[in-house]
């Protein structure tokens, strides 16, 4: 979310790039130049055939917090992470989150960084990423924008009726069982570069299927102490991650983790 008033200029220090630690930091302002390095070092890999890379964005605080006092993520925004979850969200095809998730942020627009959209850094080529939002129920905020790049994924039992619910068209609707077929049906549509942005215990489910291939975490330079969530809440699993980037800022440490072989 873009923060109102004035923001001060917004400088980060590259200290690791594809696992390998830098002889010396690589200072990056805000700017065209850093923007296309920010948007070079999170590039997508190109997925198998059929397939899907899933990555994973989130913001903590330092004592693990997810969200602040008013129940969202809006405390814990600072100009560091907003300048790469900025460059992150341009580069996906699809934004996946769930529900509940999308109740209490503004999911109104997931179009990402205005420098990166022409010409198309996404893998699948469109003009934005898409949204698809995990819900049974279909009750969803009525800003959320249902036109074309907007799918609803529920289970097979309650999709038809939860596509009634939330207003959108059937092809929009893609029933899935599990998490997995989740992501099939997303690969199916030609989405392929996935960013799940939460909630928890929908990043769980994913970490627990062994279905993310990234950890992008923004930890910001702060703590609130209060009851929390973690970042993932779900099955218990015991998954091994490699530190491929690290950035560091005035307000946040930024890095980002891929699934162990």
């Amino acid at each position: 979310m873009p923060h109102i008033g004035v923001v001060p200029e917004v400088t980060v220090h590259l200290l690791l790039r594809d696992g390998e630690l830098l002889p010396a930091p690589h200072l990056l302002r805000d700017g065209p130049e850093a923007v296309r390095m920010i948007a070079d070092l999170y590039a997508f890999p190109e997925p198998a055939a059929g397939s899907a890379h899933v990555r994973a964005m989130m913001n903590a605080t330092l004592d693990g917090a997810i969200h602040g006092a008013d129940g969202t993520s809006g405390p814990l925004r600072n100009p560091d992470d907003s300048l790469v979850f900025g460059v992150l969200r341009a580069l996906t095809d699809v934004v996946l989150v769930g529900a509940g998730t999308v109740r209490v942020e503004d999911y109104s627009s997931v179009q990402g960084r205005e420098g990166l959209l022409s010409p198309s850094r996404r893998p699948g080529g469109a003009a934005r990423p898409a949204l698809a939002v995990w819900s049974n129920s279909g009750d969803l905020p009525p800003t959320l924008d249902r036109r074309g790049g907007f799918y609803l994924i529920a289970s097979p039992e309650a999709a038809a009726d939860a596509g009634r619910r939330a207003g959108v068209d059937p092809e929009q609707v893609i029933p899935a069982a599990t998490p997995a077929a989740a992501i099939h049906g997303l690969a199916a549509r030609g989405l392929r570069a996935i960013q799940a942005e939460g909630g928890p215990s929908a990043l769980g489910q994913l970490a627990a299927a062994g279905l993310l291939d990234e950890l992008c975490l923004s930890t910001t330079h702060r703590t609130i102490g209060g009851p929390s969530s973690r970042v993932l809440h779900g099955p218990e699993h015991d998954q091994g991650w490699e530190q491929r980037s690290l950035l560091v800022g005035e307000h946040a440490t930024i890095a980002r983790y891929r699934r162990g072989r």
